[in-house]
């Protein structure tokens, strides 16, 4: 008899270890909220991170300079290294190859794991993300098709890539770079389709949860006001930097504020701080990237 006891005692502990799992929501496996305290999420644009080797398959030497030279790699090592963040969400990469070097070359102590793969731009410019974090999983969306308002079809140009990451981060990382501004009305009809296919991108994974944790970071190549930004923010995503006055593309005469990080209501309450740095320390980020870099911090 004791022992028919014991296996029954057993047995409702773990039904109710399951129910426990069960109620904190779906794919939730550690304590909420607050379990996020002191991680940093960073965003940066590296600005044509291209190797010094010509790829016949992509229009890879058109900038000058045509390749990231070491000392501007060491400068931008540098700042990655005061920033800390324990996720960096990175543009403008060649190749998984060189950002693997780097951070092998420069960064091989902080314990970051590299993901990228390669999108659809002509240069071969791809989006990339660093993780001191767990990995899940990797989707691309660079084969997605949707309509803009011109009814022409389109897909993302260069990509949306969602890195799924573990505890305690326990959501999805979409890291975006969204089409530039040459173009005009075209490329603003392809922008705000790319847009709008996020949007519903994120209801498919989750919006509607009140306990996902997402973020679409990256550069938008949109100022806040226009439909790119402002639809995304009415889908129900927020910017943790509203109203900020910063910049963060920094060449004249275009400055203006195209990087974004915009998240969840979920992820959004755990922020503590969100900025974009136009300075750090004694770093001179004008001379690492023609943008500067953004810090969540939570």
């Amino acid at each position: 008899m004791q022992r028919v006891l014991l296996l029954l005692a057993l047995a409702g502990a773990a039904l109710l270890g399951l129910l426990a799992r069960l109620d904190a929501g779906p794919g939730l496996d550690s304590a909420r909220p607050g379990d996020l305290d002191g991680l940093r999420l960073a965003s940066w644009n590296l600005e044509n991170w291209f190797d010094k080797y010509d790829d016949p398959y992509r229009r890879d030497e058109v900038t000058k300079p045509a390749y990231v030279n070491e000392a501007r790699q060491k400068r931008c090592a540098a700042v990655l290294r005061e920033l800390n963040a324990d996720v960096v969400a990175l543009q403008e990469v060649e190749n998984r190859f060189l950002l693997q070097e780097f951070v092998d070359t420069h960064l091989s102590d902080m314990g970051y794991q590299v993901v990228l793969v390669e999108g659809n731009d002509s240069r071969g410019i791809d989006c990339a993300l660093l993780s001191k974090l767990p990995i899940r999983a990797v989707t691309s969306y660079q084969h997605r098709q949707f309509p803009g308002a011109d009814g022409m079809m389109q897909h993302f140009r260069r990509d949306l890539l969602r890195v799924s990451l573990g505890a305690p981060f326990d959501g999805d990382v979409y890291v975006v770079h969204l089409k530039s501004q040459f173009g005009d009305e075209e490329a603003d009809i392809v922008r705000e389709a790319e847009s709008a296919e996020i949007l519903r991108i994120f209801g498919e994974n989750g919006l509607s949860n009140p306990d996902y944790r997402a973020v679409v970071i990256g550069d938008f190549n949109e100022v806040p006001e226009l439909p790119t930004i402002t639809q995304l923010i009415a889908g129900g995503l927020i910017d943790p930097m509203q109203g900020t006055k910063k910049y963060s593309y920094n060449q004249e005469p275009y400055l203006t504020r195209i990087d974004f990080a915009l998240m969840t209501r979920a992820l959004a309450g755990e922020v503590e701080s969100a900025d974009i740095l136009d300075e750090l320390g004694e770093h001179r980020l004008e001379a690492c990237s023609d943008h500067y870099p953004l810090l969540v911090s939570f």
